[in-house]
């Protein structure tokens, strides 16, 4: 008998153990769901906070970054500094060439530009291309080459038919020059394009003046 109550008790206290295991399993699994609870309530909270402060940005009134202002509508005023260089190089232009060969130089304003008008002795810059007023065979451009041109305006550094028909030139315009063969290289052989007393034509977008 005293072997069979030892039996019983220590069968008794093995389910006990694992009742208490068991229970024990519950609470940590309870604890487990109750963390991820937390976690997730907090980040929905998070999200509802960006979301507002976000809408609330929306709303408010931004100031500009600068005094400058292009006008919207007609009517409205601008601004702008009209001496402000043109930072990006227009499309590469068709060039028209004349009817008649040039006999004298003929200055073509294409597109109006903004701001003093260039004068002798201030630096000018310039993206161009240039063909022979015969036939339209290009010879040079600067469009390709990603660069403007910059010069000293009147200083005998570029063809006389430039210094001449650039006087006057505005920022942002866009200039055609008929330039008869004296005024451009006369009877000199120019490379293997411009033959000797080839007028020329060129198309010149002015990108930027600094005054003497």
């Amino acid at each position: 008998m005293g072997t069979a109550k030892r039996e019983r008790q220590k069968a008794n206290r093995q389910i006990r153990l694992e009742e208490l295991a068991k229970e024990a399993r519950k609470e940590k699994s309870k604890r487990f769901a109750l963390r991820i609870g937390l976690v997730i309530a907090a980040f929905v909270g998070l999200v509802a906070a960006l979301w507002w402060l976000n809408s609330d940005d929306d709303t408010a009134t931004v100031e500009p970054a600068s005094t400058t202002t292009v006008a919207a509508s007609a009517g409205s005023t601008t601004t702008v500094d009209p001496n402000a260089p043109t930072t990006t190089a227009p499309a590469k232009p068709e060039v028209n060439i004349p009817a008649t060969l040039p006999e004298s130089l003929v200055i073509t304003t294409l597109v109006e530009g903004t701001g003093e008008a260039a004068k002798v002795g201030d630096t000018i810059s310039v993206h161009y291309v240039g063909v022979l007023s015969a036939d339209g065979t290009e010879f040079d451009n600067s469009y390709d080459r990603g660069e403007p041109f910059s010069f000293v305006l009147g200083q005998g550094s570029v063809i006389e038919g430039w210094d001449q028909g650039l006087v006057g030139a505005q920022v942002g315009s866009r200039i055609q020059l008929d330039i008869p063969a004296e005024l451009a290289y006369g009877a000199q052989q120019k490379g293997s394009v411009i033959g000797p007393n080839s007028p020329l034509t060129f198309v010149i977008d002015v990108m930027a003046i600094t005054p003497a």
